[in-house]
C-alpha cells in the first residue's frame, strides 16, 4: 500500500495567525503599560518625527517662560524699589507731598536746619533702599541691563524681530552720577550752610529726580505689561502643542483594551485549530494502519 504524506497547510495556516496575533498582544501590551502609542520607530515613523518635533518645541517654550519668570520678578523687583523711592521724595501721593517726604519737608515750615538733618536721613534711607533692592544678589538700582528671549522667528509672538525685550535699569545711586548724584550733593551743602538759597536747591534737585524716577517707573511698566503678555501667549502656545503631542503620542486604553480582548479570542482559536488539526493529522495515520 502506498502512504502519502503532504503538508499541513490548516495547521500552517493557525500557526502564522497565532503567531501574528501574539506579536499584536506584545505590542499592545506595551502601549498598555508605557500609555504611549508609539515606543518604537516601527510603530509609527512619521508620528514619532512629528512627536519629536512637538516635544522639543514644549522644552524651547519652557525655556522661555523660565525667561520670562525671570524678567517679571526682576522688573517686580526693581519697580517696587523705584516705588520706596519716590515714596521718599514725595510720598504716596505725589499731588500732595506728604511732610514726612523730602519735598514735603521742603515745602512745609520745617526751619532750614531741621531740614538738613531731615534730608540727609531721607538720603540715607535712599541709598539704604537702592543697595538693598536686589535679585540674585545684584542690585538693580544702582544699573543693569538684561534681554530676554521672547519667542522665536517663526510668527509665534507678536513681537518684532529680533523677538528679544532688554530691560534697562539706570543707575539711581547717589555715587552714579546723575539727577541722584546732584541732589546729594545739595544736602550735603545745605547741611554745611543751611540758607533758602541752598534748599531752593534742594528742592529743584529732588523734583528733578522724582521726574527721572516716575520716567523710569513708566518703562519698567511697559516692559511688565509685555512680559504679561508674552507669559500668556507662552501659556497658551504650550497648551495647544502639549495636546497635539498627547494626540499623537499617547495611547486610548480603552482602545487598547478592545483590541487586546479580540486579540486574545483570536489567539485561542489559532491555537485550538492546532490542536485540532495535529489531533486529526494523528487520527488519520492511524487509520490507515487499522
Amino acid at each position: 500500500m502506498t502512504i502519502w504524506f503532504s503538508t499541513n497547510i490548516p495547521e500552517m495556516r493557525a500557526i502564522s495567525t497565532f503567531n501574528r496575533v501574539s506579536t499584536d498582544i506584545s505590542e499592545i501590551q506595551q502601549r498598555i503599560t508605557t500609555g504611549q502609542r508609539i515606543n518604537s520607530g516601527r510603530d509609527d515613523p512619521g508620528g514619532l518625527i512629528l512627536r519629536e518635533g512637538l516635544r522639543a518645541d514644549i522644552k524651547g517654550i519652557h525655556g522661555l517662560q523660565a525667561g520670562m519668570m525671570q524678567a517679571e520678578n526682576l522688573t517686580n523687583i526693581a519697580s517696587d524699589g523705584m516705588m520706596q523711592l519716590l515714596n521718599l521724595l514725595v510720598g504716596a501721593d505725589t499731588t500732595n507731598p506728604s511732610e514726612t517726604s523730602l519735598i514735603g519737608a521742603l515745602n512745609s515750615t520745617m526751619s532750614n536746619a531741621d531740614v538738613g538733618a531731615f534730608a540727609t536721613n531721607v538720603m540715607n534711607l535712599y541709598n539704604s533702599t537702592v543697595n538693598t533692592n536686589r535679585y540674585n544678589n545684584e542690585s538693580l538700582l544702582a544699573g543693569t541691563t538684561k534681554t530676554y528671549r521672547l519667542g522665536g522667528n517663526d510668527g509665534a509672538t507678536p513681537t518684532p524681530n529680533p523677538y528679544t525685550l532688554t530691560v534697562a535699569i539706570p543707575n539711581l545711586s547717589t555715587a552714579g552720577g546723575g539727577e541722584a548724584n546732584a541732589l546729594i550733593n545739595a544736602v550735603h551743602a545745605h547741611a554745611s550752610a543751611p540758607t533758602d538759597t541752598t534748599r531752593a536747591a534742594i528742592l529743584a534737585a529732588a523734583e528733578t529726580l522724582q521726574t527721572s524716577i516716575a520716567g523710569h517707573l513708566g518703562t519698567l511698566g511697559g516692559n511688565q505689561s509685555i512680559v504679561a503678555m508674552n507669559q500668556r501667549l507662552l501659556d497658551s502656545r504650550l497648551t495647544s502643542t502639549v495636546s497635539a503631542e498627547g494626540r499623537i503620542s499617547n495611547a486610548d486604553i480603552a482602545v487598547e483594551s478592545s483590541r487586546m480582548a479580540r486579540s486574545e479570542l483570536l489567539a485561542q482559536n489559532a491555537m485550538n485549530s492546532i490542536m485540532y488539526t495535529r489531533n486529526y493529522a494523528a487520527f488519520s495515520v492511524r487509520s490507515l494502519f487499522g
